[in-house]
C-alpha cells in the first residue's frame, strides 16, 4: 500500500468512546446521558469484551494513528496478525454498535 491512504473504518464516535475518558458534552440533558450511557456501553466492550492485544492494537490503529506494518514493527508480530486482530476487535465494536442502534 504505498503511498496510499486507507479510511479507518470505525465512526469517530467509537474512536472517542474507546480512547476518552467519556467526557461527552451536549446541551440536551437527555442526549448528553444517552452518549454517555452509549459510550460507556462501548467501552466495557472494549475493557471487557475483547483480549489484551485486540485492545492494545485497537489504541495503536485508531487513536495513536500507526499502520498495521508499524503496529506489527514495533510489537514484533507478522502484519497479518496484526490486521486479524484489528478486524476482531473491529467486528465486536461494530456488534456492540448496532445493538445500541437497535435499541434507539
Amino acid at each position: 500500500m504505498s503511498g496510499k491512504t486507507r479510511a479507518r473504518r470505525l465512526p469517530a464516535e467509537l474512536i472517542f468512546a474507546i480512547t476518552s475518558d467519556g467526557g461527552v458534552q451536549d446541551t440536551d440533558n437527555h442526549s448528553s446521558l444517552r452518549a454517555r450511557l452509549c459510550a460507556e456501553l462501548i467501552r466495557d466492550t472494549c475493557t471487557n469484551g475483547l483480549t489484551k492485544a485486540q485492545k492494545c492494537y485497537i489504541i495503536l490503529y485508531y487513536r495513536d494513528g500507526l499502520t498495521m506494518q508499524q503496529i506489527a514493527h514495533k510489537l514484533g508480530v507478522n502484519k497479518s496478525t496484526v490486521s486479524r486482530t484489528v478486524a476482531a476487535a473491529r467486528r465486536k465494536i461494530e456488534k456492540c454498535a448496532e445493538h445500541l442502534a437497535a435499541l434507539r
